[in-house]
């Protein structure tokens, strides 16, 4: 199995092979290819960056139980690397400082902060934010189901300020083919 992988701010286009994804800075948006020959591709990895590096791996590990698998020391930062359910982020040392709040990112960037940077499926959108919010993480949007009740979602914001979403697939399905 393998999809192409491209990183934004840069000319990088490299092969996965359901291995480690390279370890480099920036996101990553994973293209499959003409939809009618291409087979249905689900997300593997997702990468994030942030002004506090240790704190930002031990809100992943202690808050979404993520799994450090490697770090490493870059020209640009360090890199790490952790898994969950098979799900790979890499979170970045920023080399320069992250907007305070979303309003700032908003003015910043222009960019739309209400989307999330990460959607993991969960089994129950309700346990995990009650669970979530004892251990003090912010809830920036409470569970509903979303338009069409294919999944029950919430939001919630990491230390570094990206919003996070949590998805629980209704109808018993775990995957629409669509992407939804």
């Amino acid at each position: 199995m393998s999809a192409t992988l491209l990183f934004s701010g840069g000319r990088h286009v490299l092969r996965v092979l359901a291995i480690l994804p390279p370890l480099l800075f920036g996101w990553a948006m994973i293209a499959a290819g003409p939809a009618e020959s291409a087979p249905v591709a689900r997300p593997s990895s997702a990468s994030i960056r942030t002004p506090d590096f240790d704190e930002s791996v031990q809100w992943y590990q202690n808050k979404l139980g993520f799994r450090l698998l490697a770090t490493r020391t870059l020209v640009g930062g360090r890199v790490a690397v952790l898994e969950r359910s098979g799900f790979l982020l890499e979170i970045a040392e920023a080399d320069h400082p992250m907007p305070v709040t979303p309003e700032q990112e908003v003015q910043a960037t222009g960019a739309a902060t209400r989307f999330p940077v990460v959607s993991l499926l969960v089994p129950d959108v309700d346990q995990e934010v009650a669970r979530l919010r004892e251990k003090g993480v912010d809830i920036l949007e409470e569970p509903q189901d979303d338009l069409e009740s294919a999944y029950r979602v919430a939001q919630i914001r990491d230390n570094g300020r990206h919003r996070i979403e949590l998805r629980e697939p209704l109808g018993g399905g775990t995957f629409h083919a669509e992407g939804r």
